[in-house]
């Protein structure tokens, strides 16, 4: 293992050299976002004009926007797939440079997807890498001590065609410099246990071993919580492994790696860790374990804001919370450039942006903006189009224009396109209802461990179901999450003010209710690290299972 002292150094150097070649450009750029879209858009055409999409869309004599929208309809993966499996079979249908990769998404919204990468695509999220770790270097302590990342697979397998595939977060991991992954604390090989119990024990046993954890990186925070959880629900099996390599309480998976996880055992880290053992009243608190922890990188936008409130009031104030950035497994959107200010902006260079008013195109109707042309506070549908063969892609994402920097605005997620539902034109939103929820459960000190909301139309109301201690009392949530709602949500107010819904209503959901959730959707093939948990949905999709899960009055 490299010294730490040596590897700040080297760290030291290679951001030097991204500020230079990596940051200086992207500054450049967002001067003119204008004219840095419209070449880029004209490389593009001229790049894949003789691919199959090309020639059919007269990539050839497009150089305007105008005309690229007059000619390209928007797509999506259902009206681009026979595209990428003709390009999987050798066929240059979108892209005239074959793919190297393919980012296979997490099947949230429904079957998998398989999202080309050509090497212009794999140097993008790299570019993105370099980006936020030079403001992690520049504005935090990340990188002063050891790293702890969690990761899917880089490569989860190939395809018939032999170009591997796996997720835009293993991707990422796999695109680390050598400098910068001897910082990371837990072994590769983790990411690629079948057993994802395994896995967070593999986790869990880094985390107690480490003492010198500065930085966690996780995409989700519901990992890190998962790992907070274990470390206190199994400590006496994970500490008798950890210092005595007694690893009978252990899955198969995490017993090959236990050695390993040893090695980085010190002398002072061991003396905690046995009190811990000795004295099993003793909390084993993220201060405790992660003493020169100051910065928690991770996404905090959308339902992924349930589990990170959750595990804020587990660690310390002192830690800096960095938003890792708007991402998708179909591309990814922004690099934070200012930790400080969360100032996330597009990626202004990799892909090209198109944006329709949220309200325009819910109604089905609306313009297509521009990047340049969009208002700070706005939210917006937003398109892509990239090097790798996605033209006028509909990412299904609601963003919102932030403040940016030169002319060039931010973006931030809001929630999916589908997050929405709507009994009687109401058009309630996921982050309305997690703000609803959220600022009622402030008062009494206790967040949920998960929560959902239903919308019951034969019933005209919303079911709330909270996953709360019997301690914390339920009389008066359901009035108070309901005035929440109609001061979010104008239409809400109206249809309740008319009788057209009626007031929420609020069910204890028996403890555990989450984590079957997330084990039962992980088991049905999605990804741990990208598991959100439903919010926002419909009751007749949940009503069979919800019914298991209901506390009894």
């Amino acid at each position: 293992m490299i010294p730490m002292f040596l590897a700040n150094a080297a760290i030291a150097l290679n951001m030097q050299w991204s500020r230079l070649t990596v940051r200086a450009p992207f500054i450049k750029a967002l001067r003119d976002v204008e004219a840095s879209q419209g070449a880029l858009l004209r490389q593009i055409m001229r790049e894949n004009a003789d691919a199959d999409f090309g020639r059919s869309h007269g990539f050839a004599s497009i150089t305007t926007f105008d005309a690229y929208r007059a000619r390209v309809p928007v797509s999506t993966y259902d009206t681009l797939e026979t595209h990428v499996l003709a390009q999987q079979s050798g066929t240059p249908a979108l892209t005239a440079e074959p793919p190297v990769y393919y980012a296979r998404t997490s099947g949230t919204t429904g079957r998998y997807k398989d999202i080309p990468l050509t090497r212009h695509g794999v140097a993008q999220i790299g570019h993105v890498q370099k980006q936020l770790a030079l403001s992690l270097w520049q504005q935090t302590g990340f990188f002063e001590g050891v790293v702890m990342g969690f990761s899917s697979p880089g490569y989860e397998g190939y395809l018939p065609n032999g170009i591997p595939y796996g997720s835009t977060s293993g991707a990422t991991y796999q695109s680390l410099s050598p400098i910068l992954e001897s910082k990371f604390g837990i072994p590769r090989e983790a990411f690629s246990l079948d057993d994802v119990e395994a896995k967070y024990e593999v986790y869990a046993l880094t985390a107690l071993a480490r003492d010198q954890v500065s930085g966690l990186v996780t995409v989700n925070p519901s990992s890190l919580l998962k790992v907070c959880t274990m470390i206190e629900d199994q400590r006496e099996g994970l500490l008798r492994a950890i210092l005595n390599g007694d690893d009978s309480a252990l899955r198969a998976g995490s017993k090959a790696l236990l050695p390993t996880l040893r090695k980085a055992l010190s002398p002072a880290r061991a003396a905690v860790l046995t009190a811990l053992l000795e004295d099993s009243t003793a909390p084993a608190t993220p201060a405790l374990l992660w003493p020169r922890l100051t910065t928690l990188v991770t996404w905090t936008g959308g339902s992924c804001g349930i589990a990170l409130d959750r595990l804020k009031a587990l660690l310390p104030e002192t830690i800096k919370v960095v938003e890792m950035g708007y991402a998708s497994s179909e591309f990814i959107g922004t690099a934070n450039i200012d930790v400080d200010r969360s100032r996330c902006l597009p990626l202004l260079t990799d892909n090209v942006y198109e944006f329709v008013a949220k309200e325009d195109w819910e109604r089905g109707s609306g313009a297509f903006l521009g990047l340049h042309e969009i208002q700070p506070g706005a939210e917006y549908y937003v398109f892509i189009t990239n090097r790798s063969g996605l033209y006028r892609y509909d990412i299904n994402d609601v963003v919102r224009a932030t403040e940016g920097l030169h002319g060039c605005p931010g973006l931030a997620f809001v929630r999916k396109g589908k997050g929405v539902t709507n009994i009687t034109g109401e058009k309630l939103s996921e982050d309305q209802v997690i703000a609803a929820v959220s600022a009622t459960l402030e008062a009494s000190g206790t967040p949920a461990e998960s929560f959902m909301a239903l919308a019951d139309e034969q019933a005209a109301h919303y079911r709330l179901y909270l996953e709360l201690p019997s301690t914390v009392d339920l009389s008066g949530k359901a009035t108070e999450i309901d005035q929440q709602l109609r001061n979010r949500n104008g239409e809400y107010d109206d249809k309740r003010a008319s009788g057209r819904l009626h007031p929420v209503t609020v069910a204890r959901l028996r403890g555990g209710a989450g984590a079957a959730l997330k084990a039962k959707r992980v088991a049905d093939g999605v990804r741990e690290t990208q598991y959100k948990p439903p919010v926002l949905a419909y009751w007749s999709e949940w009503e069979a299972w919800l019914n298991e899960w209901v506390e009894s009055a």
